[in-house]
């Protein structure tokens, strides 16, 4: 019994199994991580002192540079006269608002015998920002005239030809409340000049 096989089985060699990865293929993949590891620190260099971006550690630079300041030799040479005092403007702590008067408007009424007195006007102050040519641009800056909270309109006039578009805040009762409204609209940077009509 021992020593002989069964009928019907055949004795095959046993093979010895074969890996899944060749041996080439794995040593290949070492040697290759290898170097990508050894590039990586010949590029990175870790063991090289840091240095500061902007610092320029070549010498001949240095002295290159050095010799184009001349002032260092003139301004011991120079003399610094002083401002007299009758030049310097005094500094005003409230500068005063420029008004401008509108021309007036005079209409052609014949004065009569019966003619009745009229009231005094009183004046209003109107705030005009600036003239465009395109309505576009005058409605764009009325629009950030009313976002500082302030009215604002755009008139369109002819002057030589030509069609402008004036946009104005207002019309205020006082000169007072005219200033305080152009006082707003400098704070977000936007200037005007008060006029009176």
């Amino acid at each position: 019994m021992f020593g002989k096989t069964q009928r019907g089985v055949s004795e095959r060699p046993t093979k010895p199994k074969q890996p899944l990865i060749p041996k080439w293929l794995g040593l290949l993949v070492v040697v290759l991580i290898v170097l990508s590891f050894g590039v990586a620190l010949l590029l990175w260099k870790p063991w090289a002192p840091v240095q500061p971006r902007n610092e320029v550690t070549s010498e001949h630079y240095q002295e290159d540079t050095n010799k184009d300041y001349r002032f260092y030799d003139l301004l011991p040479q120079q003399q610094v006269t002083p401002i007299p005092q009758q030049a310097v403007p005094e500094t005003q702590t409230q500068q005063q608002p420029v008004i401008v008067e509108a021309p007036s408007q005079t209409n052609d009424v014949d004065v009569g015998v019966n003619a009745e007195p009229t009231a005094p006007v009183q004046p209003e102050y109107i705030l005009q920002v600036r003239s465009y040519d395109d309505p576009d641009a005058a409605d764009a800056r009325r629009a950030e005239i009313i976002l500082n909270g302030l009215s604002a309109d755009v008139v369109q006039s002819s002057e030589g030809g030509k069609t402008w578009y004036r946009v104005i805040s207002g019309p205020y009762d006082s000169q007072n409340a005219a200033v305080i409204a152009q006082q707003t609209l400098q704070h977000s940077g936007i200037d005007s000049i008060v006029v009176k009509r």
